[in-house]
């Protein structure tokens, strides 16, 4: 998985947190700070509990990466791909 600070390539872990950034401050660290401001919501949104979806589609996810790995890049191993996924959470 690719991490970057560049904006354009986050973790997939930063995007999730930002699914729970209830207070939507967006990027509350300085960079370009007035572009954020003005999308600002003076209403605070409900957590998502996205870790229990994310739960309940792992065995889904595993099967489609096993599949497609399988029918299209056979010479990647899926077992060694789903492994580094793992990793990840």
């Amino acid at each position: 998985m690719m991490s970057s600070e560049c904006g354009h390539h986050q973790n997939p872990k930063k995007i999730l947190q930002a699914v729970n950034d209830t207070n939507d401050k967006g990027n509350n660290y300085g960079f370009d700070r007035e572009v954020f401001e003005k999308d600002e919501c003076n209403q605070s949104r409900q957590k998502i509990e996205y870790e229990k979806y994310l739960d309940e589609a792992r065995q889904v996810i595993k099967e489609e990466i096993k599949d497609y790995f399988i029918n299209h890049q056979p010479e990647i191993s899926w077992i060694d791909f789903w492994a580094k996924c793992e990793q990840e959470l």
